[in-house]
């Protein structure tokens, strides 16, 4: 298994080691990325969306707005909203992950859609 499979969520005095398919979405907040994983919301233990962007790409995730990378298997439903802007259901993450206009037509494309 290479280093890039494993990613370290921080929860109070835990660090807890996921595979990067366990984690549904990240989403940044300022530098603190945090991870929605089936076990709950976990601060990654690395600093800024963009590095993990650049690490984990080949892995299944795309970045599909400034502040969120999500997990293309577990994308379940895609919508329009108003105005043609999209939205992702994602499996467990509870609520809706906005897609940027400038990554529409690349989501969608990883999609297969």
């Amino acid at each position: 298994m290479g280093s890039t499979r494993r990613i370290v969520g921080v929860k109070g005095d835990r660090q807890v080691l996921f595979d990067i398919a366990e984690v549904i979405v990240a989403e940044a907040v300022g530098r603190t990325v945090w991870l929605k994983t089936d076990l709950g919301r976990f601060q990654c233990a690395t600093d800024g969306i963009d590095n993990i962007d650049d690490k984990y790409s080949e892995c299944g995730f795309v970045r599909v707005h400034r502040s969120y990378l999500v997990n293309l298997h577990r994308v379940r439903e895609v919508s329009r909203k108003d105005g043609g802007e999209l939205e992702l259901t994602v499996e467990n993450y509870g609520g809706v992950v906005p897609v940027s206009r400038r990554r529409a037509k690349y989501v969608t494309k990883a999609l297969g859609l």
